[in-house]
Formats: structure tokens, C-alpha cells, sequence
């Protein structure tokens, strides 16, 4: 038992070997493999942008940018918080953010950090500048009946 995973590596090789003699396994039959592989090894543990690098030359760009795009948004953020240990939450928030930020670091393009707050004694000047130009007529009107449900509906008025 311990050979199997060798034992089904030789198996895939043959299969890709003798691609010609098994004429019902179609480009598409080989294109699923492929990208099932590739998904599970994006999705796995202690991967790294050096790992992902080598995993996009080695199955080419397209095959690459189509299962990361099949990733869901939690997978994504897996793999970019995997890849870059300090990304935001905020930069990572969907998958398509994820991605972004995914391929950003593998280009050698860190994007840019977030802008930093502001501190407690600039919020609070903001504050009182704000206060100060707000006056009482500013505030808007109560509506006259602040009750519109449940009885708006039943009677149709």
C-alpha cells in the first residue's frame, strides 16, 4: 500500500504515454485531470509564491489563470494569506481580490500598503470642526407617522 501513490503516478504516465492507443480519453478528459491537480496543489498547505510560480511555468499561463479563477473566495484568501503572510483582510475580502493580490505577487508587483488612520487627535479635531458647522435647522424633519409596516400593509394606505 505504501507504492499507491507512486504506483498511480506510473499509471497517469502510462495513460499519457500510449495518449493515442485510448482514443475515448478526449482533450477535455485530460484538460479535468489537469486541472483537478492543479487546484489540489493551489488549495494544499506550505505553498509559496516561488511554489506557485513554478506550478503556473509548468502548466502554462492559461490552465494557471483558469483554475485560480475556479477558486472560491475562501480558497483564494487560503492561498494569498499563504503567500503573503501580512496581506490585509480588506485587500483579500472576495475572490476576485484574492486573485488580484494571487497574481500581483507573482508578477513582483507588491501592491501598495493600506493608507495609514488617522490618530485619535486628528479624528477628534475633525470632530469638533464638524459639530461646529452643524446647526440645529440642518436636522431633518421626523416623518409624521414613524410607523409604516405591518398596518400600512393590511389596510393598503
Amino acid at each position: 500500500m505504501t507504492d499507491a501513490p507512486k504506483d498511480s503516478a506510473n499509471a497517469l504516465g502510462a495513460l499519457l504515454g500510449q495518449k493515442d492507443r485510448f482514443g475515448k480519453l478526449g482533450e477535455k478528459d485530460f484538460s479535468a485531470a489537469t486541472e483537478i491537480l492543479v487546484k489540489r496543489l493551489m488549495v494544499s498547505a506550505g505553498q509559496t509564491t516561488e511554489d506557485m510560480k513554478a506550478l503556473r511555468e509548468t502548466v502554462g499561463p492559461e490552465i494557471f489563470d483558469k483554475v485560480l479563477k475556479s477558486l472560491t473566495a475562501h480558497q483564494a484568501r487560503q492561498l494569498a494569506r499563504r503567500m503573503d503572510k501580512t496581506v490585509p483582510d480588506i485587500e483579500v475580502s472576495t475572490a476576485g481580490a484574492a486573485c488580484a493580490w494571487i497574481r500581483g505577487l507573482m508578477t513582483g508587483n507588491m501592491p501598495a500598503p493600506l493608507e495609514t488612520r488617522p490618530t485619535e487627535t486628528e479624528t477628534t479635531a475633525e470632530e469638533t470642526s464638524t459639530e461646529e458647522t452643524a446647526s440645529d435647522d440642518d436636522k431633518p424633519t421626523p416623518p409624521k407617522n414613524a410607523y409604516f409596516g405591518r398596518k400600512a400593509f393590511r389596510t393598503g394606505g
